[in-house]
């Protein structure tokens, strides 16, 4: 999860109708998220929803508040559902930094922690762990394909990390920052992988700055 840049340009439908699911809410989200659902990262193609940062079941009168629409998938939105309308605002807030987020392969589990004790700050955390450990003790079948398809991508990004090591030539280190755009998926992870390597860190600095305002 990482802060998200968000259109100043409210979409028309949300101030002539009374639907937040507009065509035009749903192309914007899209266009300003990079078509990747805000909490989990990941790519949705058709099975995208709108998620209302403060549910419309608590907070019925921010329903078609632009500022409180993102874009989540179908996995995700029926975790966050209305008992985590505390978390930090994506919008306001760069995540990736707050949170450290890493992925321990040992256990085939991922590990949230934070500096800040805030409200806001725990909530987050919680729903992450929800999201990406699942709800119980032993992960569903659901929650044990959406592990493995994070592995998977995770998996690749340290291997171009492992050649870059290997042969830092200009090949290898231009593969790891097209792995670093932010139209790909599980920028807060390999934020941290190269956050805490001196080398990379310096190498990879401009390159893990998104979403960041002066």
């Amino acid at each position: 999860m990482i802060r998200i840049a968000k259109s100043d340009n409210k979409p028309l439908s949300l101030t002539a109708t009374n639907a937040y699911d507009g065509e035009d809410v749903k192309r914007q989200l899209l266009l300003d998220q990079q078509c990747k659902c805000y909490l989990c990262e990941r790519k949705v193609s058709t099975d995208f929803q709108i998620d209302h940062l403060k549910s419309k079941q608590n907070h019925p009168e921010s329903k078609t508040e632009w500022t409180n629409l993102l874009l989540s998938c179908s996995y995700c939105n029926p975790k966050k559902g209305n008992r985590f309308d505390g978390i930090l605002n994506p919008i306001d807030n760069d995540i990736e930094d707050i949170i450290e987020q890493r992925i321990n392969y040992a256990s085939k589990a991922v590990v949230f922690k934070s500096n800040e004790e805030s409200q806001e700050v725990q909530e987050t955390i919680s729903l992450l762990e929800t999201i990406f450990n699942g709800g119980g003790v032993l992960k569903r079948v659901r929650e044990e394909k959406f592990f493995e398809e994070i592995e998977a991508v995770m998996n690749r990004f340290n291997q171009l990390i492992d050649a870059y090591r290997y042969n830092p030539s200009k090949f290898t280190e231009e593969a790891v920052r097209e792995e670093l755009s932010i139209d790909k998926e599980m920028l807060g992870f390999k934020y941290w992988i190269i956050k805490k390597d001196e080398v990379l860190s310096q190498v990879f600095a401009n390159d893990i700055i998104w979403n960041k305002t002066a």
